[in-house]
């Protein structure tokens, strides 16, 4: 019986180390899952090479943070960063200025633009996410050499890409839109991406369309915390029952571990990365009810206390 019992708890010892070097090696690699390298290059010769850096995502916000470098080849580049003609930038910022204007002879210097998310943060940690970076780069009349037709000088807007870009007619006719070549790295810890490149080739507008969720290791961890704050919960709310209902002197060790747990499990809950305010989803379904639980069990307990039947003295 005793070695039984000896090989029991080193199979548990071994299977508990053979689950933390799983856990390890894979914590290892795990960036290189929910990164995104993107590569996306234009045959032309006169093109702009535009990388694209993610240095931040805001879920609660609703924002993706990008940095933008440009490095030119071809006629349009007197080097590699310093553009011989003037240059127009159109995208679709959030924050500030949609147009940047790059004058000729001066040197290209990288930009932070802000795009906007669509996605549901209360679904946290199953929340998605998707954004498209539209990107247009364009020599001005004054430097566009190609014959123009005149047009009505109240033409309408045309709004490029689910109205993403607003572009006038006019000058839209009259600039000389760059290809672009993209180079898009993607790597924030807890967040996966995906995404591809999409071209208009008559107006050149460039979209780099991302979807976003959380990492794997960060959903495990998740559900992992909440089926905890559940049987800790479940687990307080039987030794109430057991204790209010058993014919053995009175204990208050299911008080004080629901008292603990009312404070303990909303840090517990904070554990989880990047968790929203209290009222998503995954609060309704777990962590409130853990609340309630305990606080029950802490007032079952009490009263159960104040109305127990006091022993008669012996005589």
């Amino acid at each position: 019986m005793r070695k039984k019992r000896t090989r029991l708890k080193i199979a548990v010892v071994l299977g508990i180390i053979a689950l933390y070097v799983v856990v390890l090696v894979r914590g290892s690699t795990e960036s290189t899952r929910r990164s995104l390298q993107l590569r996306d290059e234009t045959p032309a010769l006169d093109r702009i090479t535009v990388s694209v850096l993610v240095t931040n995502v805001n879920p609660g916000a609703q924002e993706l943070t990008a940095q933008l470098g440009f490095r030119l080849a071809g006629d349009i580049a007197r080097d590699e960063v310093t553009p011989a003609n003037d240059l127009t930038l159109l995208i679709n910022n959030v924050r500030g200025q949609q147009e940047f204007d790059f004058p000729q002879g001066k040197r290209m210097s990288r930009i932070e633009v802000v795009f906007p998310l669509n996605g549901n943060f209360n679904k946290y940690p199953f929340d998605r996410y998707e954004t498209t970076l539209w990107l247009l780069i364009t020599i001005p009349p004054t430097f566009n050499k190609a014959p123009v037709s005149k047009a009505p000088e109240n033409h309408p807007q045309v709004n490029l890409h689910e109205e993403q870009l607003a572009v006038g007619a006019v000058t839209l006719q009259r600039s000389t839109p760059i290809p672009l070549s993209l180079v898009v790295s993607a790597a924030i810890p807890g967040i996966k991406f995906q995404g591809s490149v999409t071209r208009n080739e008559n107006t050149q507008v460039t979209g780099i369309a991302l979807n976003l969720r959380r990492a794997d290791n960060l959903i495990s961890l998740s559900v992992l915390v909440n089926l905890m704050m559940t049987a800790l919960a479940w687990s307080v709310l039987a030794m109430a029952l057991q204790v209010t209902t058993a014919k053995r002197p009175f204990d208050l060790l299911p008080l004080s571990m629901s008292m603990t747990l009312i404070f303990g499990l909303p840090a517990l809950r904070n554990v989880q990365p990047g968790v929203p305010p209290v009222g998503a989803f995954s609060d309704y379904v777990t962590f409130i009810w853990a609340e309630l639980i305990v606080a029950v069990s802490a007032v079952v307990t009490v009263w159960h206390w104040l109305l127990r039947t006091q022993p008669k003295p012996e005589s």
